[in-house]
Formats: C-alpha cells, sequence, structure tokens
C-alpha cells in the first residue's frame, strides 16, 4: 500500500534533490532545528519519499533522454541526405526600404515573414554531420596510431616529470635525475 506524502515530506523531497543535504532540507521543509538532526534518518528511510525522489529524477532521466535521442535521429537523418525541415526568416529589402528604417515589430511584421522548407541539407552539412555521428558512435577517431602513440609518449613523460617534482620536494638537498627513454621506432622503422 502505498502511503500518500505530507506536504511537509514532499518539501524536503524536493529540497533533498536539490541540495543532497537531509538537515538542511528539512530544516527547509519546515523542520524545528531540533527535530531535524533526529528526523533526517527517518526521512530517508521513509518509502514513500524514497519512491517519490525515485520518480522524480526518473522522469527527468526520460525526458533528457528523449530530448537526445530526437537531436541524435537528426544527425542521423542529416548525415544519411534526408528530407529535414528548416525554419527561417525571409524579409523582403524592398519593403523594409520602403518603411524607412522603422525597427519597430509592426514594421517588421510588414517586411518578414517566418518561411518553412522540406529539403536535404547541403553536402558540407551531411559531411559534418556523418562525422559526428561516426564519433559518437565510436566508429571514427581522429588520431592515427602514431599520433596516439605520441600522446601516451607525452604522457608518460609528464608523469615521470611530477614525479621526479616530488621526490625532489621531499629530498630537499639531494638530485633527482629523470631518465627518458625513446621506446619508438626510427622513422626508418615504422610499421614495419
Amino acid at each position: 500500500m502505498k502511503r500518500k506524502l505530507t506536504p511537509k515530506q514532499r518539501k524536503f523531497a524536493n529540497e533533498f534533490i536539490k541540495t543532497n543535504n537531509a538537515y538542511q532540507s528539512a530544516i527547509n521543509a519546515g523542520y524545528a532545528k531540533g527535530t531535524a538532526r533526529n528526523a533526517t534518518k527517518q526521512l530517508l528511510e521513509n518509502t514513500g519519499i524514497h519512491e517519490y525522489i525515485i520518480k522524480k529524477t526518473g522522469n527527468v532521466e526520460k525526458r533528457e533522454s528523449d530530448e537526445a535521442d530526437e537531436v541524435l535521429k537528426n544527425i542521423y537523418r542529416i548525415s544519411a541526405g534526408k528530407e529535414i525541415e528548416r525554419h527561417y526568416v525571409k524579409i523582403d529589402n524592398l519593403a523594409k526600404e520602403v518603411a524607412g528604417g522603422d525597427d519597430s515589430i509592426e514594421a517588421r511584421m510588414e517586411y518578414m515573414t517566418d518561411e518553412t522548407t522540406i529539403t536535404p541539407a547541403s553536402t558540407k552539412e551531411q559531411v559534418a554531420a556523418a562525422e559526428l555521428w561516426f564519433k559518437l558512435s565510436g566508429r571514427l577517431k581522429n588520431d592515427s596510431k602514431d599520433v596516439e602513440d605520441q600522446k601516451i609518449r607525452k604522457l608518460k613523460a609528464d608523469a615521470d616529470i611530477a614525479e621526479a617534482k616530488a621526490k625532489r620536494s621531499s629530498k630537499d638537498n639531494q638530485q633527482v635525475f629523470i631518465n627518458f627513454t625513446d621506446d619508438l621506432p626510427d622513422d626508418g622503422q615504422q610499421n614495419a
């Protein structure tokens, strides 16, 4: 049997979602400071409050997921060269000139119209969307194997330098030497 939350419990749950601070949420919900300290454990263990919080966060996740899905659908449609709906404002420059620089809403309504077309995206937009689609789906990497190897080498060198600095700061007067090794093949031996 599902218990209905009191207004104070609902307020606590909403405050807790915002702050993740049970004590402050209880105070904000109207509990006295002395009571809030003891009530937080009971409030957090209350199954009705727990279910309310799960439902609220689930709704947000669902809405965000639906919006992300819509964006992904549009990226895919553009990359596939499918028709998409485009909205734009068409300006009649002659009518605008007749308005004589009047920039009021009424004047703009005379020379501006909202237009909609349904056409495929330009080739440039399709290529950009396809590249983004492949990156998002993990099927396209910007870097070659050589570039990835160089990045790894740089990260190792940065780690060695950081380690040496840490040792130096802990051993004030002792010298620390950093030995760099190049374990990548020579230019003539690459991809051999």
